[in-house]
């Protein structure tokens, strides 16, 4: 992959080359050509790879859903911590 020479660019040339490199029709061939291969070598291949691959997708993406909630529910009980020195209670 063309990303591979990022390492030995000076950092001024790094945008330009990025510009050149990540167009819309290279981002959309190289999913196409990900996604078709994938499909020949885990799912044609009767792997158990896509079912653990869907696996740790959902989890990840579970925890970000759950991320705002747990924020939430911290700052509430920072809050809280912080009020209950000030009058004895939770609430």
């Amino acid at each position: 992959m063309a990303f591979r020479s990022l390492a030995s660019m000076k950092l001024k040339d790094v945008p330009t080359f990025v510009k050149s490199v990540a167009t819309k029709e290279n981002v959309s061939k190289n999913t196409w050509n990900f996604l078709y291969n994938y499909n020949q070598k885990y799912i044609q291949g009767g792997s158990i790879r896509p079912v653990n691959d869907v696996m740790i997708c959902v989890g990840i993406l579970s925890y970000f859903v759950g991320w705002p909630t747990e924020l939430r529910h911290l700052k509430h009980a920072e809050e809280a911590a912080a009020h209950a020195g000030e009058k004895g209670g939770h609430h």
